[in-house]
């Protein structure tokens, strides 16, 4: 009774399909956050089927549902199969940037995947959340969507902060993703989203392009569980102004969205200059390229 906690935290764990991931998580989650003696709720967001799966949208309704039952000072987007190993790592938000806190999975070697992976479980303060627009909507089935956050960061001057090694320490559940799982489009998606939130920022889609509909909430013993669903399809016609198109993959029986950059060009002049220079950058270095090799095989034919 005579803790008053700094910190009130929410805890958005996406989820679907995974129910053995979830209890371990939590039989982990709970006690490690009762050591640190904060306030905490944990928030289950579960995607109703069978629309193919969206993390970033999840992780948004996940931010709009919880800060509408309290006022957070703290919000951890968690994935059900990432378990922290080290007490110590303090469950907080600065106010000021993005707190990336599993810094050193098991898969890994306890080592960042890449520079700019911030994939995981993730911290911000809701303004700064806000000041992001959130996640992307657009990222549907596995991957891409934290690397657009990132982007996103980068483009509002948001500083990211890596937790220490040793603190950020987690070990990795195994699973396996069938085919047709990955987004096949999240490399094309990010380079361009990196340029359009250069120029235009990220209030073209996000938090404030939402559009979905709860379908229930449930107080249950170890958390909070909330299910909700969408029009995929017609988000995805309209997101970015309306320049993705529907593709069909024979070889996965799925359907995957992809930029038209024709439209995108249209919609979005000033990426184009960029492209364009780029394109203009690459080239020349090539030529250069080609003149170093003619150079130096013909001193090697003289000799």
């Amino acid at each position: 009774m005579s803790c008053k906690p700094r910190d009130h935290v929410a805890i958005i764990i996406p989820y679907r399909d995974r129910q053995e991931h979830l209890d371990i998580l939590l039989q982990n989650l709970h006690p490690f956050l009762q050591s640190q003696k904060c306030h905490y709720q944990i928030f289950v967001v579960e995607q109703a089927l069978p629309a193919p799966y969206n993390l970033g949208y999840t992780r948004n309704v996940g931010f709009v549902e919880a800060s509408a039952t309290f006022n957070f000072t703290c919000y951890i987007f968690h994935d059900v199969d990432k378990i922290p190993m080290n007490n110590s790592l303090l469950y907080r938000c600065p106010p000021d940037r993005v707190l990336h806190l599993a810094s050193a999975e098991d898969r890994n070697q306890y080592d960042l995947m890449y520079p700019n992976y911030i994939g995981g479980v993730i911290g911000t303060a809701p303004d700064t959340f806000k000041k992001l627009n959130g996640f992307p909507n657009n990222y549907i089935r596995w991957g891409g969507e934290d690397d657009d956050f990132f982007q996103r960061s980068v483009s509002q001057k948001v500083p990211i902060e890596h937790a220490h090694t040793q603190l950020g320490m987690y070990r990795v559940l195994n699973h396996t993703r069938p085919p047709g799982y990955d987004n096949k489009e999240k490399g094309d998606m990010n380079q361009f989203a990196s340029k359009l939130y250069k120029h235009y920022g990220p209030l073209i889609d996000g938090l404030n392009t939402l559009n979905y509909t709860r379908l229930a909430t449930e107080y249950r013993p170890t958390y909070t569980w909330i299910k909700f669903n969408f029009d995929q399809k017609s988000m995805m016609k309209t997101v970015w102004k309306g320049i993705m198109d529907a593709k069909y993959d024979k070889m996965v029986n799925n359907t995957y969205w992809a930029v038209n950059y024709t439209r995108a060009n249209e919609m979005f002049p000033k990426i184009n200059s960029d492209i364009k220079r780029e394109a203009q950058t690459s080239t020349t270095k090539k030529r250069k390229k080609k003149i170093r090799v003619r150079k130096k095989s013909r001193k090697l034919y003289r000799h």
